[in-house]
């Protein structure tokens, strides 16, 4: 994939970056769509591949539009380019699947792809982030701190 240090749609807030994609669906392709993303069983089979990445704070799909636009929009940590080689390295199956319904998509690996994507990217009007600051991994450090002292203090108080 080409075009490494190359401006990038989106908004930043500290760490946290927004990402929101806008691309014309395959006639068909929002029937198809929801076939195969469900919310029951595309989310329980592909959590544990997106927590992989460990930089998406969300993610999330929309058929918009009378059926006619998907819509892709997530908030994620670090660089533009590392976090579509990421989707790439990490999860290509799903990727393929989901956008191979919108007109013109290149597939992940193909080295058209970020242009593909730049081309339909939006940048919002205004982001916010709750945590601008600390990364999917720091909070999920956290939790895990938070989940150590809890057992620590519920042992002391028994």
């Amino acid at each position: 994939m080409s075009n490494q240090n190359v401006a990038r749609p989106g908004l930043k807030s500290g760490r946290s970056n927004e990402f929101t994609l806008l691309a014309r669906l395959k006639p068909g392709g929002a029937e198809r769509l929801r076939s195969k993303i469900g919310p029951d069983t595309f989310r329980e089979k592909n959590q544990p591949l997106v927590d992989r990445l460990g930089t998406a704070h969300d993610l999330r799909y929309s058929i918009i539009d009378e059926d006619t636009r998907l819509l892709f929009a997530s908030t994620f940590d670090g660089d533009w380019d590392v976090y579509i080689n990421d989707f790439a390295s990490t999860i290509p199956e799903p990727i393929d699947m989901i956008f191979g319904e919108a007109e013109g998509f290149p597939g992940i690996h193909s080295p058209h792809v970020k242009d593909w994507i730049v081309k339909h990217q939006v940048s919002a009007t205004y982001f916010y982030s709750a945590y601008p600051n600390a990364s999917v991994r720091d909070i999920w450090k956290a939790l895990k701190i938070e989940g150590g002292l809890d057992v620590i203090l519920d042992a002391a108080s028994s």
